[in-house]
């Protein structure tokens, strides 16, 4: 990813979706206004920070991005695969889905993360971008896939054509999880071998893989990741996995120009 600071918020972009139709950015945790344990630009009150703390993080991350928080679509994300479309009306946040897709310029996608893996999809052709919130739970419920299938079939675009990345997310060594998660994803990917990594005692989850298969198995051909993991990168990015209940969410954001 390319780094980028403006105005003390510093911000990264895929060398891949670097295009002048589009903006994007996975924002960083630092140049905005919250206290400790929020410290600074933390983007969600789920966790006990004030709502407005969150809207002046909010409006310092559009500052930079040179976008207003008037085109701001944002979704309550519920751990799923629901892909909604955003057309010229703004959608509720309090919409329950966990992706979002457009082909309407002026309208910006907004997520939250704290270990789960940011999505980010661009279809060069049909110009549509689409952004999602990938966990274990919506990457093992196919929230790449949903995303995919719902551009095909909305924007009538080619998944060969789409152009996806996957932003920082917990690493496959930091995330440790227990049988019944690792069973769900064996059985879930029967093919596969990289997906749950056994060391010792315990089994360990790659979101990145497993989402990387998701995409590529929908016809997805060029794939960016990011090489960031939360947890080991926590100066930089949120993790829930290391601050706890208490951690802050760092943004992603996508718009069309």
């Amino acid at each position: 990813m390319i780094s980028h600071n403006t105005n003390n918020v510093h911000y990264f972009t895929f060398q891949t979706l670097t295009n002048s139709d589009i903006v994007h950015a996975i924002v960083g945790r630092y140049g905005g206004v919250s206290p400790y344990p929020y410290k600074s630009l933390n983007m969600s009150t789920s966790t006990g920070d004030s709502k407005t703390n969150v809207a002046a993080n909010v409006a310092i991350a559009y500052n930079a991005l040179n976008l207003s928080t008037d085109t701001l679509n944002t979704v309550h994300q519920v751990h799923g695969q629901r892909t909604i479309t955003v057309g010229n009306q703004p959608i509720g946040s309090s919409t329950k889905a966990d992706a979002l897709i457009t082909t309407t310029k002026g309208m910006s996608l907004f997520m939250k993360f704290a270990d789960c893996a940011p999505l980010l999809i661009y279809d060069p052709y049909v110009n549509a971008i689409g952004l999602a919130h990938a966990g274990w739970r919506g990457t093992l419920a196919g929230i790449g896939r949903s995303m995919v299938t719902a551009m095909r079939t909305q924007f009538g675009c080619k998944p060969q054509n789409l152009i996806a990345a996957i932003g920082p997310c917990i690493a496959v060594d930091k995330y440790i999880v227990g049988n019944d998660v690792a069973n769900l994803f064996q059985n879930a990917y029967p093919d596969t071998n990289d997906i749950v990594l056994f060391d010792n005692n315990s089994i360990h989850l790659d979101l990145v893989k497993a989402n990387i298969h998701s995409l590529t198995d929908s016809g997805v051909q060029s794939i960016e990741t990011s090489g960031f993991c939360t947890a080991k990168n926590n100066t930089v990015f949120f993790s829930h996995r290391v601050e706890g209940k208490y951690s802050g969410r760092f943004s992603t954001i996508m718009s069309l120009n």
